[in-house]
């Protein structure tokens, strides 16, 4: 589980449509404009959730090789 505090960005409007998506179909893809918090909430979201195994992974892309390594170093 995860001990961060969930921080206020758009994106934490589609955290119940996140999870039904995941709950119901197995896998989501998240579509929404740069700086609502994508790449920063949908993980903590499954986290939260406990929808992440140990032998899962949760894969995020970015356009750019910079965007993602500072992703996964937040991560």
């Amino acid at each position: 589980m995860s001990t961060n505090p969930t921080p206020k960005l758009p994106f934490s409007a589609g955290r119940t449509a996140l999870l039904s998506a995941l709950a119901e179909f197995g896998a989501a893809v998240v579509h929404a404009p740069p700086g609502t918090g994508k790449t920063t909430l949908a993980p903590q979201f499954l986290a939260d959730a406990d929808l992440i195994a140990p032998d899962q992974r949760v894969i995020v892309t970015q356009p750019r090789r910079v965007a993602a390594r500072s992703a996964a170093a937040r991560l």
